[in-house]
């Protein structure tokens, strides 16, 4: 592979360093991006290496010098032989070191890649009381060790995509050869494949794609940023999907009923669970429901109500200028802002912007006749209550409003037929062939063994059949 005509590849803005160094009575070129590799590894895989074939080229002289390179590397990296200058400029920008020899046909790759990344640590959107605590960072190859520690199987099959025209994203995809559905893996490999985009960021990108259709309000792909959740559900017989540069492990197929568990579920006792997941059950409704209940019973069906309470809620609303709907749109669209500016907002001014909002905004709305307390106190609890399942608060949050003006417009009629509506909607929706609402639509009575009541380890002896997979048999007798 000749030097120049390889040289040419580059500019001098893309800062790939080129190194030249003799080995006996010949040159050698070495091309690394300075801020992508491991300088300890580097000087300890390339030059030291350099060193040694040096002091044998005199003595093996029919020998070519990448192979000298390639026998005397040190045990702490990895040399491959590349034939393309295409894929020898890839595992550049990887982070990796090409050495050339213009007599041979070939280059040698040197694996150094390295560079600054994050420590393991508990991520801050699955925190756990009890269980492991290690989450997945942005490097792929650190996220592939935390899942390999746990499945010590040759089973764990792993297939490797380079995703986005500019960045060139490697994407992997694992699947337990003994377990998972070969038409699943065959599914999300040719999704990947067909994607045609410049970059990849985030798995939030890979995500979209594997999603079928224009409908995409309801998610069809489960994320997690721990290993262990990902581990379980590998075993169940799903797909996982790794993104390099992300924290977050996409899983498929998805139910809904996925995002009511919790990992701590498994690690606790069976009842504590139980109890857990009817709050998350009852709290979701709660979220959706209880604006639009609110509104419908204030504007139509206020006579359902006892006249102690009829009078404390006039009593309340008696200088409020807005309708109800009105009202409570704008009290969601308060919080909206304020948790907006919240999350973007200084840590040093969060306290601040509590106190404005808490205290200033909403007391002195409700002394100036603007919203009324009962309004605060619904949205508030709507607004907890919505965080209480966090995978869904996009989509909850959304149906909040809607069936707040449903609840404005038709009343408790408007509620009842739009639950109607959703739940069909749902019940009609699959992920990978699997029934979004499974197990209890369709009814699949295995299953509930892991449901709102959850039963204990010892009797989950089979794989969720709402899944589809090889082996059923999880437990033996």
């Amino acid at each position: 592979m000749k030097f120049e005509s390889f040289k040419q590849l580059f500019s001098d803005k893309n800062q790939v360093e080129c190194k030249e160094f003799c080995v006996g009575t010949k040159k050698i070129h070495i091309f690394y991006v300075d801020c992508l590799v491991d300088k300890q590894v580097f000087s300890n895989a390339v030059l030291n290496s350099i060193t040694r074939a040096n002091a044998e080229a005199m003595k093996q002289k029919k020998k070519s010098v990448l192979e000298l390179l390639e026998t005397n590397i040190v045990s702490t990296t990895v040399a491959k032989k590349i034939y393309s200058k295409d894929e020898a400029m890839d595992e550049i920008f990887k982070g990796n070191a090409i050495i050339i020899d213009e007599s041979a046909d070939f280059c040698l790759l040197i694996s150094v890649a390295g560079g600054m990344k994050r420590a393991i640590q508990e991520p801050p959107t699955s925190a756990v009381v009890k269980g492991p605590r290690e989450g997945f960072i942005e490097d792929i190859h650190t996220n592939k060790a935390l899942i390999r520690k746990r499945l010590k199987t040759q089973d764990l099959s792993i297939v490797e995509l380079q995703v986005g025209e500019k960045t060139k994203t490697i994407v992997n995809i694992l699947y337990l050869s003994s377990i998972a559905d070969e038409k699943i893996v065959s599914a999300v490999k040719a999704r990947i494949e067909e994607i045609d985009i410049d970059g990849i960021l985030d798995s939030f990108y890979i995500s979209q794609f594997l999603q079928k259709g224009k409908d995409k309000f309801f998610k069809r792909v489960g994320t997690t940023e721990k290993p262990d959740i990902t581990v379980s559900k590998l075993l169940e017989g799903r797909v996982a999907i790794l993104v390099d540069g992300s924290p977050i492990v996409l899983t498929v197929p998805f139910l809904l009923f996925e995002d009511l568990q919790s990992v701590e579920d498994y690690y606790d006792i069976p009842a504590k669970a139980t109890l857990s997941r009817f709050i998350r059950f009852f709290g979701i409704f709660i979220s959706i429901l209880l604006p639009g209940f609110y509104v419908a019973l204030e504007s139509y069906h206020y006579k359902v109500l006892p006249i102690n309470f009829l009078i404390n809620l006039l009593g309340s609303l008696e200088n409020i200028s807005l309708p109800p709907m009105l009202e409570i749109l704008f009290v969601i669209f308060l919080f909206d802002i304020l948790n907006e500016a919240s999350v973007r907002m200084p840590k040093q001014l969060g306290m601040a912007l509590s106190i404005i909002g808490a205290l200033i905004l909403g007391d002195t709305a409700v002394q100036a006749g603007i919203i009324s307390s009962p309004s605060i106190v619904v949205v508030a609890i709507s607004g907890i209550t919505l965080y209480i399942i966090p995978d869904q608060v996009p989509e909850t949050s959304i149906l909040r409003s809607i069936f707040t003006v449903i609840g404005g417009i038709a009343g408790f009629y408007g509620l009842i037929c739009s639950s109607i509506v959703l739940a069909v909607y749902l019940v009609s929706i699959t992920s990978f062939g699997s029934p979004y609402m499974a197990p209890y639509a369709p009814d699949i009575r295995a299953d509930k063994k892991d449901g709102i009541v959850k039963a204990p380890i010892t009797d989950m002896k089979t794989r969720p059949f709402s899944i589809h997979g090889k082996n059923k048999k999880r437990m033996g007798n």
